[in-house]
């Protein structure tokens, strides 16, 4: 069907993008029972008679747009003000632009435009890569009419990366899935989608921002010692310490945690959308799911063990030329990761280069980009200080969390209305469920009428 057909002439497809979006939020559910699944035992035992189903090309080509596409350009309508050099000033700052990293709306939301997450998910076929990280957009709204849905299967094809062939093995007896998911976690039919969140970009950025905002960086592990020299604290550049573990825990963890969330929400809207099932779950042990244990593979992370901490845990830290994150091996040092994030912003095609190619939202590119001040010197050399001194202190960089990070899980189904139907008092599922596979499936529908 995908091949024959565009987007944009399928009615079906024509429905999900009209659905009431308040309809979608009140209604949202998690529907775990899926096509060809079985509760064994217990007050709503049920075996589904119908084999599984898998999602087609075009259903999980929506998912993934709603939950990770190019959406256009972000209008970073925030003041362009260069920092001031006294100390008084920084108080009362308003505000510097090229925090930002990227002009590239995405369909979630990501501290300063960094967007390092990317999607990866499983199938009956294979494990993907949704590679997106340089992708740029080339419209201010890039799915503003109902034509432009038809690129979206090429969205999908252009940047995906099958890593493996075959559903990504989690072993279902080594305590990786919790107990009370075995049952349809990962199961024939089912698209698993796996945000994983690249955390050491976005630290890098934060640690300038947090800098030319007057703070600066402690280790609170080692009696309060300045990750800096002490000359930046006594000119005054920063005046405000900043406690490394909380700056990772509550800073940088909990962005990666919630950037994996807004990808699973919007693929949850999408499923009522669509009339799938499915639901957003964290039952899973991250280090199998990735491939940090002798259980299998996973998504074939490397892991590195840290020569300092010779006791800690293996730390995932990117797939060789897939999701490589920014510190050793990746870059010769973190003076060169930092060089990296720099660049991207001012290099030779950087976001705020007004000769660079990248695409921006204003109407006087040129001379609105050559208004944007460059990140002064003495961040950038704070942020050097603070990340080298991290690296040589800890052996690993981030100290505390690991440089990539698996959160949240995001399953889509197709759901057993007869399970349904037969346990709950009042309508459980939408319309969209309801006339799913009379719409989508005409083949299939008739095959369970026959059963």
């Amino acid at each position: 069907m995908a091949d024959e057909i565009k987007l944009s002439e399928l009615e079906q497809v024509d429905e999900a993008f009209n659905f009431p979006l308040f309809d979608a939020i009140f209604n949202r559910r998690s529907r775990r029972f899926g096509l060809g699944m079985e509760i064994k035992e217990g007050p709503n035992k049920h075996k589904s008679q119908h084999p599984p189903l898998p999602l087609d090309e075009v259903e999980e080509a929506i998912l993934i747009a709603a939950g990770t596409g190019i959406s256009g350009l972000n209008l970073s309508d925030m003041p362009h003000t260069p920092r001031p050099d006294n100390l008084d000033g920084v108080q009362n700052w308003d505000g510097m632009c090229n925090t930002m990293v990227e002009h590239v709306g995405r369909t979630w939301a990501s501290p300063c435009g960094n967007h390092g997450t990317e999607l990866f998910y499983t199938n009956d076929e294979g494990v993907y890569l949704m590679k997106l990280r340089d992708v740029q957009p080339v419209h201010l709204q890039e799915v503003a009419s109902k034509s432009d849905r038809d690129r979206l299967l090429d969205f999908v094809r252009n940047n995906r990366v099958k890593l493996f062939d075959g559903r990504l093995d989690i072993p279902r007896n080594t305590g990786a899935i919790m107990s009370f998911n075995l049952w349809n976690a990962n199961m024939p039919g089912t698209t698993l989608f796996m945000p994983v969140t690249d955390i050491t970009e976005e630290m890098i950025n934060a640690v300038m921002l947090q800098a030319d905002l007057g703070q600066y960086v402690i280790d609170d592990r080692n009696n309060m010692r300045p990750c800096i020299d002490q000359r930046w604290i006594r000119e005054g550049w920063v005046n405000t310490p900043v406690p490394l573990s909380m700056f990772e825990s509550q800073m940088m963890l909990a962005t990666a945690g919630a950037e994996g969330a807004f990808i699973g929400h919007n693929i949850l809207l999408a499923e009522q959308a669509l009339g799938l099932g499915g639901w957003l779950y964290g039952g899973m042990n991250s280090l199998v799911v990735m491939g940090g244990t002798p259980t299998g593979c996973g998504l074939g992370f490397r892991f590195e063990s840290n020569p300092k901490n010779p006791d800690a845990f293996p730390a995932p830290i990117g797939i060789d030329g897939e999701f490589e994150t920014f510190r050793p091996p990746y870059y010769k040092d973190m003076d060169a990761a930092v060089d990296a994030v720099v660049a991207k912003k001012f290099g030779p095609n950087g976001t705020f280069n007004p000769f660079a190619k990248k695409p921006v939202p204003y109407k006087n590119r040129a001379d609105f980009l050559r208004q944007v001040p460059h990140t002064p010197e003495k961040t950038i050399q704070i942020c050097k200080e603070t990340c080298r001194y991290v690296w040589d202190t800890f052996g690993t960089f981030p100290a505390f969390a690991p440089p990539a990070v698996l959160y949240v899980y995001i399953q889509a189904q197709h759901i057993e209305l007869e399970f349904y139907d037969k346990y709950y008092d009042g309508p459980a599922y939408l319309k969209s469920h309801k006339d799913h596979m009379r719409k989508w499936h005409a083949g299939a529908a008739k095959m369970r009428k026959v059963a």
